[in-house]
């Protein structure tokens, strides 16, 4: 191999190791440290173990502005996870299939883009098959528990307009876990 493409396969390496290695320490950091953001979000939605419906507050519409949420006038840098509830039932691990609500904001307004009401209320989902802050920011929770999750763009759809979200959006969600299969 001649001298330019060692240096450009080395250099190659050297920037996946840095990357990948950046990244991990990114989420451990955002998965071990409090969110300071619990205090300021009220409880606007109540949990419940009934799989069959909603908690109170995932029915608000399109176009709405989430309750109790203070938009974020920065980026968000990296993913916030913040539970609003503690659950007490199975812990959801990575990869896992669950059963869950939820209801999707822009992190800097806070108007609701989505929710599982309107597709019928619970749905059913795979970790794998979710945008890479949901991938991250669910796994650990219990059935029965609701969460925040302050989502950066890079984590969502990124350079992306998706239906209503415009490109580079960061995201706010409220999720709560009714069930888990493994």
């Amino acid at each position: 191999m001649a001298l330019g493409g060692r240096f450009f396969a080395g250099f190659g390496a050297t920037l996946f190791l840095v990357t990948s290695s950046a990244l991990t320490i990114a989420v451990i950091l955002s998965l071990s440290s409090s969110n300071s953001n619990n205090s300021k979000v009220s409880s606007t939605l109540s949990t419940t173990a009934n799989s069959s419906s909603c908690p109170s507050g995932y029915g608000v519409s399109d176009g709405s502005i989430l309750q109790g949420y203070t938009p974020q006038t920065k980026p968000i840098p990296h993913l916030e996870i913040g539970d609003l509830q503690k659950g007490t039932g199975a812990t959801v691990p990575s990869g896992a299939t669950v059963v869950a609500c939820y209801v999707g904001a822009l992190a800097d307004s806070g108007a609701v883009f989505d929710t599982s009401n309107a597709h019928g209320g619970p749905l059913t989902f795979s970790l794998s098959s979710v945008i890479t802050g949901w991938q991250l920011g669910i796994p650990g929770m219990k059935v029965g528990g609701t969460r925040e999750l302050l989502i950066p763009a890079a984590m969502a759809y990124g350079s992306q307009k998706n239906g209503s979200i415009p490109a580079n959006s960061d995201l706010v969600f409220y999720v709560s876990v009714l069930s888990v299969k493994k």
